[in-house]
């Protein structure tokens, strides 16, 4: 569930759309504009003091656009996914933000949970 406290929510966003809703290589762009807009939606409401991240495996490609001020888009280039969100997750708590891991992935959330960083399940994301 999302808190209405102010959090940065970085979004393993492959890994959201791969693992949890299961979406089809070549549906993936697509699926990946349609989260954005939600986000952007939900950006607006109670939760307008949140940063929602999208953290997205190689490098840049246009999906869309994003809320300046509350939903951006992150591209891994040479790093994964997974080396750009556990670096930006300890950074941004080492520096006293409020930040909590959107994935699936059962490999980064040990080294996440290791850092005391909070991990929030794709399906509770969404509740």
């Amino acid at each position: 569930m999302i808190s209405t406290k102010p959090t940065v929510y970085l979004i393993d966003a492959l890994n959201f759309l791969r693992s949890f809703l299961q979406v089809p290589q070549h549906d993936e762009e697509k699926t990946l504009r349609a989260l954005i807009a939600a986000l952007n939606d939900v950006s607006l409401t109670e939760f307008k003091g949140s940063t929602f991240r999208l953290i997205i495996d190689g490098g840049f490609r246009n999906i869309g656009p994003t809320s300046p001020e509350n939903v951006d888009a992150l591209f891994s280039e040479e790093q994964t996914a997974d080396e750009v969100i556990l670096e930006q997750a300890i950074y941004l708590k080492n520096a006293a933000r409020r930040v909590c891991v959107v994935t699936y992935d059962k490999g980064i959330t040990q080294n996440l949970r290791g850092e005391g960083i909070k991990i929030l399940s794709c399906e509770k994301f969404l509740k």
